[in-house]
């Protein structure tokens, strides 16, 4: 009975370490082959809207770039007017629903036309998770608690290993 136990036990071992390499080696592979072309276009998007509030265009003008504010944020008239868009630091702010003191936050995205990336550079939210995801070529930024999130124009093809 004793052995018939160690057998199995070793036998769940081996199943579970062979199941952890596999699912790792998937993972590896989906992100290293997954979404690697240049993305043409980033779509900012703030609250439950399904249109974007700005648009950066990569691919404008021999990749030049481009900055396209779709429409104004919807903000007390207290806080000015967003989305600020800043070409010359290449940033765009916006104003986020996470509060501090009553006060809402704003939201710093930093984008690259020469690198076609887009990353959260500042933010106040718990952890700041939103700002430590990183630089994204393709891959989309979310916010959470300002409700603001970064998607990218993708072609079907870059979801091919």
């Amino acid at each position: 009975m004793k052995k018939i136990r160690s057998v199995q036990t070793r036998r769940d071992i081996i199943f579970s370490v062979a199941l952890f390499i596999v699912v790792g080696a998937l993972f590896v592979m989906f992100r290293l082959f997954a979404l690697n072309s240049d993305a043409t276009q980033a779509y900012v998007y703030y609250g439950d809207l399904s249109n974007p509030i700005v648009t950066i265009d990569f691919a404008y003008n021999n990749g030049e770039g481009r900055v396209i504010k779709n429409y104004d944020q919807e903000v007390p008239s207290q806080y000015g007017q967003y989305p600020i868009i800043n070409e010359d630091e290449q940033t765009i702010t916006l104003l986020g629903d996470y509060e501090i003191n009553k006060i809402r936050q704003i939201v710093v995205i930093k984008y690259d036309f020469t690198k076609k990336s887009v990353q959260i550079i500042e933010e106040q939210s718990p952890n700041n998770i939103c700002s430590r995801e990183g630089e994204s070529t393709g891959w989309p930024l979310i916010c959470l608690p300002n409700r603001v999130r970064v998607e990218f124009d993708t072609n079907e093809e870059d979801f091919t290993i």
